[in-house]
């Protein structure tokens, strides 16, 4: 395939302003993925961090709206003797056990359904289950009780996570410790529906420690809980909610009434297929390619299928939540396009879309009329951050890992950038929104040929070109968002998730992102410019100003660089492995440490030695047809130099550009031209090496014919 070489006049350096705080997610790392419940309890509450604390009314009424007259129901439910009952005894005073000293308040929680006419959801109060939810994840936790609706599940007699719209966790006494652990059981219960069914919008939690009740609301912008109600004083509100919750269609507690789940023919058929409607069209999904974007409580929850459409064509779905002052995927790839037009011409922009996974339509998802969102809480009065305690709960039981998850290394990072502070003020606020691609590949890290993966690389080096062409920066390069896509005329590496990308000139800044940890360049990192100008001056010092930090052009072409790394060091070659595999992992460790700024990392890049022992731990079949890569460090670090040079002013004109992505193109090209005479396979250095005790591939077809279970 010819390579693409875009021209552009001459225009001004571009000076770089402040840019957005890149976070990578524990729950994307290797030790939740494994499946240990210990960790991913952990992982989950770290990576929350904290959680909003709302009055119950504004909760309440926002959540689900204005509140039942109840004045009849509390006659009703005073004449069978319930209400007495619930408060004859708190449950501290009470000599009977847990279960039987909450038995009167799920006794009310029953009768108050009883009072709903012709309810729209059949639903029924559950207290301490004898039976495990039925679970597609392996889940085998059990909270102490739960609303569900029946059951709409073809093949099991027990009431299924999909089917449950709120879990309980109880306490009989109220001390710091009971609230936490009922806090870090109801959180996991939570991200439990959230994580296992693609319907959920949103989902409703529970705890009670002795009379004190706290309505928990999760959902993609934050996790909001209520201040406490006294469920004995204050019984009308209990009426009123519960009442309130039985009167609920299912879009009203969480489910979305724009896809329908399609459960199997039978019990041993194919896994659960969903229908969705965008823009008016029926999508039927065939496979999950990723859903490991809904394993963060909080984020953009991305979860991608393949899917046919009314025609039979095949296509990628894509139901994720955007921030509500981003734009959306598929405008911003079209403003790329736009400002590729304009500043290379029409015959520029119709070559560069070649390198770009094209979007066939997108839209923000409608709900009752309305665009869907996260709750909207802005202008709420009396809230406040909370920070999340996250001691690790005590379990060895384990959970079944997502689908599409990155392979790396077997260390959880121990510390990351920026977690969210319980002072901001700021409630983000998402948006729903569904994205179709018209192209459907794998991505770049399940290329299994050497040659096809530089091919891949290489494509999507032209697809950054264009877009520093046309003055954007990608910012999320992985080799997640890069797929090779098998065409008629034959395959194409083509660059994808461009949700992040921004003018290198742009004003707008968020406080933080989410960002892929092993291929972030080590400024990106750091937050800060590393290279020393000419005149040996040190950045950072007390006399010279330290500028705002911002991802640049070359920030992208490093990111592609350690993508090439992590696919030379995490494979070796199937039919001749590495001589010594133990000192090339020894090498991947280095380079993709478990934490985040290592020092390893940094001296990966900016000096030989570590370079060179990698090379030289490579497989001898093809180390020595891929040293251009290694010396390519070498040009970044020095454009990075040249960039700075002016510091504090960084910058990056078009001639400067224009060479370092000469340099690349010219290390891929000389590296594909030597390959191509052999079909090199890649196997993951783990499966040559069969570490015991180990797990460095953490991908989910390592864990798929493992059964794993789940423990409270």
């Amino acid at each position: 395939m010819a390579s693409a070489t875009p021209t552009t006049p001459k225009t001004k350096p571009q000076s770089l302003l402040p840019d957005t705080l890149p976070v990578p997610r524990l729950t994307s790392q290797t030790n939740f993925r494994t499946g240990d419940l210990n960790e991913g309890r952990q992982a989950v509450l770290s990576d929350l961090g904290r959680y909003l604390l709302v009055p119950y009314t504004d909760l309440v009424g926002l959540a689900l709206g204005p509140l039942p007259e109840i004045s009849q129901i509390h006659q009703a439910l005073t004449e069978t003797g319930v209400l007495s009952a619930v408060q004859s005894t708190p449950p501290s005073k009470s000599s009977l056990s847990e279960d039987e000293a909450f038995r009167p308040l799920g006794d009310l929680i029953s009768k108050i359904f009883e009072q709903v006419p012709s309810p729209s959801e059949s639903l029924s109060f559950t207290a301490r289950p004898f039976e495990t939810p039925l679970s597609s994840r392996g889940n085998t936790s059990r909270p102490d009780a739960y609303i569900a609706r029946r059951s709409t599940h073809p093949f099991g007699t027990g009431v299924h996570w999909l089917d449950i719209a709120i879990p309980f966790e109880f306490k009989k006494r109220n001390s710091s410790g009971d609230k936490y652990d009922n806090e870090r059981k109801v959180i996991w219960s939570l991200h439990s529906i959230m994580r296992e069914d693609p319907l959920r919008r949103f989902a409703f939690g529970i705890t009670v420690e002795d009379t004190d009740m706290r309505i928990w609301c999760s959902h993609r912008g934050f996790l909001s809980v209520s201040s406490p109600i006294n469920f004995i004083e204050e019984i009308d509100k209990v009426i009123s909610l519960f009442y309130s919750i039985g009167s609920k269609k299912a879009e009203e507690l969480g489910w979305d009434p724009t896809v329908q789940r399609i459960w199997p023919q039978g019990p041993n058929d194919a896994e659960i297929q969903y229908e969705f409607k965008i823009g008016g069209k029926y999508f039927t999904t065939t496979r999950e390619l990723a859903t490991y974007g809904a394993d963060a409580m909080v984020g953009r929850g991305t979860q991608v299928y393949e899917a046919t459409d009314e025609e039979g064509r095949t296509v990628a779905i894509k139901d994720s939540w955007r921030d509500k002052d981003r734009k959306h995927e598929g405008e911003i790839l079209e403003m790329i396009f736009q400002d590729i037009r304009h500043k290379l011409g029409e015959k520029e922009e119709t070559e560069a879309r070649k390198y770009f996974v094209a979007i066939r339509s997108f839209e923000d998802v409608v709900i009752f009329g309305k665009t869907d969102t996260t709750l909207e809480l802005e202008n709420a009065p009396d809230v406040k951050w909370m920070s999340i305690k996250t001691d690790p709960p005590l379990s060895t039981s384990l959970h079944t890992s997502s689908v599409g998850l990155l392979p790396g290394s077997d260390v959880i990072p121990s510390m990351r950038r920026a977690l969210p502070s319980a002072n901001r003020k700021e409630i983000p606020c998402r948006v729903h929104t569904r994205t179709v691609f018209a192209d459907v590949g794998i991505p770049l890290y399940e290329v299994r040929y050497l040659a096809e993966s530089f091919r891949c690389i290489s494509d999507s080096q032209h697809a950054l070109k264009y877009m520093h062409k046309a003055g954007w920066v990608h910012r999320d390069y992985s080799v997640a968002n890069v797929i090779w896509v098998k065409q008629e005329d034959g395959s194409i590496g083509k660059l994808t998730d461009v949700e992040y990308a921004k003018k290198a000139n742009s004003n707008i800044s968020h406080e933080v992102r989410t960002g892929t940890m092993q291929f972030m360049a080590v400024e990106v990192e750091q937050q800060e410019y590393l290279f020393s100008p000419a005149d040996g001056q040190v950045f950072g010092s007390p006399t010279t100003p330290k500028p705002p930090f911002r991802m640049n052009y070359l920030h992208d072409l490093e990111s592609q660089w350690w993508a090439i790394m992590w696919i030379l060091l995490y494979h070796t070659d199937k039919d001749s492995p590495s001589g010594d595999l133990h000192a090339q992992l020894e090498c991947f460790n280095k380079a993709f440490p478990p934490t985040i700024a290592h020092a390893s990392r940094q001296t990966f890049f900016i000096a030989f030695p570590p370079r060179l022992q990698a090379y030289d731990a490579l497989s001898t079949t093809y180390n020595a047809r891929c040293k251009s890569v290694f010396y390519l460090a070498l040009k970044l670090r020095d454009a990075y130099v040249a960039a700075e040079k002016s510091y504090p002013d960084v910058r990056i004109d078009e001639e400067h550009l224009e060479t370092i992505h000469t340099e690349v193109s010219k290390a891929y090209d000389e590296a594909i031209e030597l390959l191509k005479s052999d079909r090199i396979v890649l196997q993951p250095l783990c499966s040559a090496i069969k570490l015991e005790g180990q797990n460095l591939d953490g991908s989910p077809t390592a864990n798929r014919g493992q059964k794993r279970k789940r423990g409270k």
